[in-house]
């Protein structure tokens, strides 16, 4: 039970048994066996993280002893009290650990008295250091290291002054200096520490970690970036070697390699370790997930800092859809690996996801600290033998294990400095693939039937400039605002929008300021009816029909598409017949995919059932006959329309792992539908109405599935930016394709007044509601559609004709 540092398979059984036994001594009726069987359980559980399990048995364990009178009885009421506290310290319930601790030692100072024992001063000197931690946790310093001097002193009353106790008091006191920010008292007392510990545990227990990672935390805040790292690398083995019990030295260790990196301006390696900071503190909270919010409100508070700190960083690097990821999984609200259609959908215990890239890096860095875990093991089992009584060959055995050991330290460190010397190069190409000759531009303008622009944004560092193309004439605007600004300014924007929250025109207004305003005349007189955005970075995400001129939404004055340099687009208007048309569907429940009753309403809302009323006329195929051999059946003799509503489950940076579902089940990843066995040429419209269909990983990093079908042969797609409303998508789809069937519209224009009549709560709105799904009814909102969340997720991309 006192063994730290059990496999996990092997505590695992642990547990089983103490339950086991538990269960057994109740039956018998023998509270004091019970107590002490959960007190042992408590003790267990705590350094594995399961920290509301571990609080639990160590109440039950107070009950259940607390009841006797006499010396074993106050004994271990002590011991469960003392118990208890730890946990709560962990648990950042400092007030009652602080009581809890108290009374222990009022018991155990009792005790003494009354027997005047050596072994209960030890106790006692445990139990002031473990005070000493609660009054840390509570801010109370200098309390705290007056707790650790009486615990140094009692120690060194009745042992050796280098004593393991007396290690731990001294580390303590270290640690206490570190908290009240007096950064050289801190360090001195930590090294007077470390030899100590590293003497009695070896280095790479899990005491020597902690004084380890207290040193690289002191050396940071001391100004000392270069000692910090040198560090924080000493601790990167021990979580190697004990994933779970070294959640908390995860935490506090990836948050700083996270600071260090993004000090110095390596925003990429800081990203990957921001990600594995927040990935352990959801670790945490999986293995506690059994607890109410309210219970463990403190310890999500205690670490909130990490998901704002890590989305700051992606926000910058205009990695958005991480980046409210990661904010949504502070707040339990959205998962990141199954990004919902249904815009109410929640998924817990979810994690940050590495990219292809980071994959690579985290395992070369678990691959580098194996080696010196690999040693002390071996070194470990030799002197456990040696410590029972030992052989000289044994004894010669153990030294060259220590020297085995310092060689693999060696190699170990030099892997991982030249690991984190490599720097990965940006991809600096210019924007030639954005920006094509000013005059084919005009000459694209001048065959069109309505008047249209062509508004080109380019994000650099310190500016944005606005190159907007009219039939005769280019204008430029250069808005002084620096890349890291625009990038928040966008950010802000879509989380207001994707959180329905009140007051969203704001947000909308300030980019609107900064992206139309400025051009906004010279569109009024060209009478632009069209606007052809063609973004760089992050600003290809935005939604420009919501955007806010102070008066309303400037779809009233304009319809958008997306242009797509990269991919030459034939604007050609078809003679479109509703027959030539394919809906593919998407409505039962598959693994973490919630079931979408909005798409049977969809398709039946759109193509003609048995009433007729449908826009569109030609075939359909809906959950287990839409797979991936059905959609490329239909792209052989490919339908004008191909109507696709699913999920799409974005990964950023995995272009293999980020897919969309098809209705058996299967997953059609993106890099596959890019090939060319899913051939879309002739498909003059894909709808796309799943989630983030539009959008990539960090605004380049890689293409969403609309841009993939556009490339791969289709003349126009229509996708989304965020996850749709299962509600409200079936009448914004409705709307538009009456306006390009029934009314002879382009697509720009079809969606604009589909999204009008959705912004006004017009046109199919009361139609379709009144023939809705009942499993639909509660999903509507009573103030209707008129927030742009509901309206303007969808954009069209190529030909807008």
């Amino acid at each position: 039970l006192n063994d730290q540092e059990l496999l996990p398979e092997t505590s695992d059984k642990l547990i089983a048994w103490l339950e086991y036994s538990y269960a057994g001594f109740e039956e018998l009726g023998d509270n004091d066996a019970s107590a002490w069987v959960a007190n042992a359980l408590a003790g267990h559980l705590w350094p594995r993280n399961e920290l509301y399990s571990a609080l639990e048995w160590a109440q039950r364990c107070y009950t259940r002893s607390s009841d006797g009178t006499d010396r074993s009885a106050r004994l271990l009421t002590a011991s469960c009290l003392e118990t208890a506290g730890l946990v709560a310290v962990s648990m950042q319930r400092t007030d009652e650990a602080i009581e809890w601790l108290g009374h222990a030692r009022y018991l155990y100072s009792a005790l003494y008295d009354d027997l005047q024992e050596p072994w209960i001063l030890t106790a006692i000197a445990n139990v002031l250091t473990n005070e000493g931690t609660a009054l840390d946790a509570a801010s109370r310093h200098s309390e705290a290291v007056g707790l650790y001097q009486d615990s140094l002193r009692v120690i060194e009353s009745i042992e050796e002054p280098d004593s393991v106790s007396a290690a731990y008091a001294i580390l303590n006191i270290g640690a206490s200096y570190w908290y009240a920010k007096d950064f050289e008292p801190a360090r001195e007392w930590s090294l007077r520490g470390l030899p100590l510990i590293d003497r009695h545990e070896g280095p790479l227990s899990g005491a020597a970690t902690i004084t380890r990672l207290n040193l690289a935390l002191i050396e940071y805040d001391l100004g000392n970036p270069e000692g910090a790292m040198n560090w924080a690398i000493e601790v990167l083995p021990y979580i190697a070697a004990h994933p779970q019990r070294s959640l908390d030295h995860q935490r506090w260790t990836f948050e700083l390699l996270r600071r260090i990196f993004a000090d110095s301006g390596e925003v990429e390696r800081a990203i990957l370790f921001g990600k594995l900071a927040v990935n352990a503190q959801q670790e945490v909270r999986a293995l506690n997930a059994d607890f109410a919010d309210s219970e463990t409100e403190a310890l999500r508070k205690e670490w909130a800092r990490l998901y704002k700190d890590l989305a700051d960083l992606m926000i910058q690097e205009g990695r958005f859809s991480e980046a409210q990821a990661v904010l949504n999984m502070e707040k339990e609200q959205e998962a990141f690996e199954f990004l919902k259609r249904d815009a109410g959908a929640i998924l817990k215990d979810t994690r940050a996801v590495l990219t292809d890239t980071e994959i690579n890096d985290t395992e070369r860095l678990r691959i580098l600290a194996e080696a010196p875990v690999a040693a002390y093991e071996l070194w470990r089992a030799l002197d456990t033998e040696l410590a029972e009584g030992g052989s000289v060959e044994q004894e010669d055995q153990l030294f060259l294990l220590e020297d085995a050991m310092a060689e693999a330290q060696s190699a170990y460190r030099a892997g991982v400095d030249l690991f984190l010397n490599e720097v990965t190069e940006r991809d600096r190409a210019g924007f030639e693939a954005q920006f094509d000759a000013t005059g084919s531009y005009q000459a694209i303008l001048r065959a069109r039937e309505r008047p249209t622009a062509i508004l080109q944004l380019a994000v650099l560092e310190e500016a944005t400039h606005v190159f907007l193309t009219l039939p005769g004439a280019t204008v430029h605007e250069t808005i002084v605002v620096p890349k890291g600004d625009m990038r928040k300014a966008v950010f802000d924007a879509l989380q207001a929008i994707e959180r329905v929250t009140p007051g969203v025109e704001g947000p909308l207004a300030r980019l609107y300021d900064l992206l139309l305003a400025p051009v906004r005349d010279a569109l009024d007189v060209a009478g632009t009816e069209v606007i052809m955005v063609n973004a760089g970075d992050v600003l290809r995400y935005v939604p420009f029909a919501a955007l806010h001129d102070g008066s309303d939404y400037v779809i009233r004055d304009f319809a958008f598409a997306q242009y797509i340099a990269a991919v030459p687009t034939n604007f050609v208007r078809p003679e479109r017949k509703a027959e030539s048309a394919a809906g593919f569907g998407v409505t039962q429940a598959h693994g973490s995919f919630s079931a979408l009753p909005g798409v049977a309403f969809e398709i039946e809302a759109l193509f003609a059932a048995e009433d007729g009323e449908g826009v569109l006329t030609g075939q359909t195929a809906m959950d287990s006959e839409f797979d991936a051999r059905a959609l490329r059946r239909a792209l052989r003799n490919p339908p004008e329309l191909l109507h696709i509503a699913s999920h799409f489950a974005l990964l950023p940076g995995q272009v293999d792992a980020s897919f969309l579902l098809m209705g058996d089940g299967s997953q059609l990843s993106l890099s596959e539908l890019s090939t060319s066995k899913f051939n879309f040429a002739g498909v003059d419209l894909l709808t796309l109405s799943a989630c983030q269909t539009a959008r990539g990983g960090d605004g380049s990093e890689i293409d969403g599935v609309g841009a993939a079908a556009l490339k791969n042969g289709a003349s126009a797609v229509m996708a989304s930016l965020w996850p749709v409303a299962d509600a409200a998508t079936p009448i914004l789809m409705h709307d538009f394709y009456r306006g390009l069937y029934a009314d002879g519209l382009d697509k720009a224009e079809a969606l604009r007044r589909a999204q009008i009549a959705m912004l006004d709560g017009a046109g199919a709105v009361d139609e379709l509601t009144q023939r809705g799904a009942a499993s639909l009814d509660e999903d509507l909102p009573e103030s209707g559609f008129a927030h742009p969340y509901f309206w303007s997720a969808f954009l069209i991309m190529g030909n807008w004709l």
